[in-house]
């Protein structure tokens, strides 16, 4: 048994992050860390494992060469050196070793002396907009993409270091590639990403399997939509230390010190089994440090352990801590009030927070400064700060009855409520796709009329994956929204952007009536950013549900920082009995028109503990992950997962979006009635929980 510790690239990329993260990550058994997922996950959410494989065709490795299924540092060694016996040869996972630092490298060209070293990467890369080095700090490298770079420099040193002790006499020259899913490429086959089938081996490990046909139907097409961009340069004055991050940044890259000083640094504690020497020092990033305990764990919590090195254990349990505050522009506020010294709600002033009197006069209801006081003010039971507040606080609940009726007076009957599910992936489903490109599967909608009559009126789900849904999707959403001119509501900025997105894509098809549907998306989206192309808004544009949610709405106990749905749902069914008293009755489904429940079978949304506290009606819904050999923990792991490369303002789900993707990515999985009724169910929920925040206001402001 191998029991030599070794400083390894995902070692490596923990200690860039975090050094002190190194004594929890080399302790799985000992600490909680949240990322510590089956990378079954991480292959769902982006497709990187397909991009593994396929960069392999690209490089033409051959299956004799690839030693992904070779474990162990000394025999991953041994295979490495024998196959760099040949003169010319392509290796995949080949192994190096230099001192205490161990590296697999993703791609490796041998052609005699020269080396070429390819890392992989599902992250999308533009060329023609992208950049590696940022102009502010000058000479620093753009901070979006330094970890993949940096971890291509770090299997630089080490590989070049390897090979001079291995073969002292030869003189190698290796050449540094970061290899990337070419935002700038359209596939020109169909069906990439199938090619490649993820399946777990005997070991329990996730693997992407490829077609029998897949190298013959690659080789049909010309364009290669994951390319290998060249580093080297830019590896070499990592390693000489001469990039600005390294020395000048207010927190810089390497904590002070230059590349190859840092590493040996943090291989000498790490590979001893020691904590990181340099004192604690918390930072913005430590709020969201994956090395934390959930309820029900019975590990110990790293988070907390480097926390109350500087608050006391009472202080960290019971004072409302600065993570929690609302609102996502507030990542650099944080960072800085840290390292003042300020951890809790209690200790913010004017100093660190706007105050009231700043608000713009016309800005209807709260804007972002007003709704942390609120939040502050209620977590720490700040009486002087809710005296600002009292016209419309009772208890926990805000809500701004003034507010709100001037503001629904002005939506149009019908009132439409609307809410999409998507995907994208590193490698395009279809033809003519660019990768990540959005793919549109599913929506669902409500209508509620001017007499009060809600009904769930239609909805939309792509059953074949191998078919491009986005141009069917539109022509039915159109047809369900073109009957009236009544307001239509989204949650958040994401079905916006995607119609606005498929409008691009439609402009770019011969599809024989797209100036009809990219007129229909131009009348309900808008472009507010210069950025992003003609500004304009739409004569019908869509009503954001959050920014109303946020100008007058806000509970304490179930929302406390997030503005989630999932969060804003059970807020508002706590705090209306009239909601309470109504959906605890079975109504859904024969009062309430439903696609999905039947008039015989009607649903009661709401049930209600001892304590009078309503559950959420999510965990009323059949399991989609059961239904896909998937567990809850897992899917809402996958959801994190799968928004890296969105543009998701709120997370809103993500059982449709892990549904579909297995479906697309794995073997043998199909579209079965029990998985297509939970989709829909869900789908439909997501719709429902915007016409109960509708409700709730609605019933508050006729009071």
């Amino acid at each position: 048994m191998e029991t030599k510790k070794y400083l390894t690239k995902s070692a490596f990329k923990i200690a860039l992050s975090c050094p002190h993260k190194l004594y929890y990550y080399g302790r799985p058994d000992e600490y909680e860390n949240a990322n510590a997922n089956d990378e079954f996950l991480e292959s769902l959410a982006e497709g990187g494992f397909q991009v593994g494989e396929l960069a392999k065709i690209y490089c033409d490795v051959p299956d004799d060469c690839d030693l992904k299924d070779v474990m162990g540092h000394e025999e991953s060694l041994t295979r490495t050196q024998e196959l760099m016996m040949q003169d010319k040869v392509n290796i995949a996972e080949a192994a190096f070793c230099f001192g205490n630092l161990f590296v697999r490298v993703d791609i490796l060209k041998k052609d005699g002396n020269n080396i070429e070293l390819i890392e992989v990467k599902a992250k999308s890369w533009n060329p023609d907009t992208d950049k590696f080095i940022s102009s502010k700090p000058k000479g620093a490298v753009a901070s979006g993409i330094r970890p993949y770079v940096y971890d291509v420099a770090f299997q630089k040193y080490v590989v070049c270091n390897a090979l001079k002790e291995l073969y002292p006499n030869d003189h190698y020259h290796v050449k540094a590639f970061l290899m990337m899913a070419d935002k700038s490429k359209r596939a020109d086959i169909d069906g990439l990403n199938q090619l490649f089938k993820i399946e777990k081996n005997q070991q329990g490990r996730a693997e992407a399997v490829m077609a029998p046909d897949a190298r013959q139907r690659i080789a049909q097409g010309s364009e290669q939509v994951v390319t290998p961009f060249d580093v080297d340069e830019l590896c070499d004055t990592i390693i000489a230390g001469e990039t600005t991050e390294q020395t000048t940044d207010k927190n810089p890259t390497c904590m002070g010190m230059h590349f190859v000083p840092f590493i040996h640094w943090a291989a000498d504690f790490y590979c001893n089994g020691d904590r990181c020497p340099a004192p604690i020092e918390l930072a913005g990033k430590c709020l969201k440090c994956e090395f934390h305990c959930t309820e029900g764990s019975e590990k110990k919590d790293g988070m907390r352990e480097c926390w109350q090195t500087k608050v006391s254990a009472d202080d960290y349990e019971h004072r409302p801590l600065i993570a929690t505050l609302n609102g996502s522009n507030l990542s650099t506020n944080r960072g800085k009030w840290l390292s003042e010294g300020i951890y809790f709600m209690d200790q913010l002033t004017e100093k660190e927070l706007k105050l009231f009197n700043e608000k713009k006069p016309d800005a209807p209801g709260l804007d972002d400064y007003q709704r942390k006081w609120l939040q502050i003010g209620l977590e720490t039971k700040d009486k002087d700060i809710l005296s600002r507040f009292e016209a419309h606080l009772n208890g926990h609940i805000y809500l701004d009855k003034d507010g709100l009726r001037e503001e629904m007076v002005r939506w149009k009957y019908p009132l439409h409520m609307i809410d999409f599910e998507t995907t994208a992936v590193a490698l395009p489903y279809y033809i003519g796709m660019k990768p990540y490109e959005q793919v549109a599967f599913q929506f669902s909608h409500h209508i509620i009329y001017d007499d009060g009559r809600i009904e769930h009126a239609g909805q939309y789900l792509n059953e074949d994956v191998t078919k491009f849904p986005n141009f069917e999707f539109v022509r039915e959403l159109r047809r369900q929204l073109s009957q009236d001119e009544g307001t239509i509501f989204r949650y958040a900025t994401h079905e916006n952007s995607i119609l606005r997105t498929i409008a691009k894509q439609l402009a770019d098809s011969n599809e024989p009536d797209k100036d009809e549907l990219i007129a229909f998306i131009l009348d309900i989206t808008h472009n507010h950013d210069a950025k992003k192309g003609e500004l304009y808004e739409g004569p019908r544009d869509m009503v954001d549900l959050l920014q109303v949610v946020k100008r007058y709405f806000y509970q304490l106990d179930e929302m406390h920082g997030s503005n989630s749905i999932k969060q804003v749902l059970p807020a508002v069914l706590n705090s209306s009995q009239y909601l309470k008293d109504k959906y605890s009755k079975p109504i859904y489904g024969s009062q309430i028109k439903s696609c999905n429940i039947s008039s015989d079978k009607p649903l009661a949304w709401i049930t209600i503990d001892a304590a009078g506290h309503v559950d959420s009606p999510y965990h009323q819904l059949p399991s989609v992950g059961n239904l896909i050999g998937m567990s809850e923990e897992d899917m809402e792991q996958m959801e994190q997962l799968s928004t890296d490369e969105m543009d998701f303002e709120v997370a809103n789900g993500g059982a449709a979006l892990t549904a579909y993707n297995k479906l697309m990515f794995c073997d043998g999985e199909t579209m079965n009635e029990a998985l297509r009724e939970a989709l829909l169910r869900y789908c439909e929920l997501d719709t429902m929980s915007m016409v109960f925040i509708w409700e709730y206001f609605y019933q508050s402001i006729k009071l």
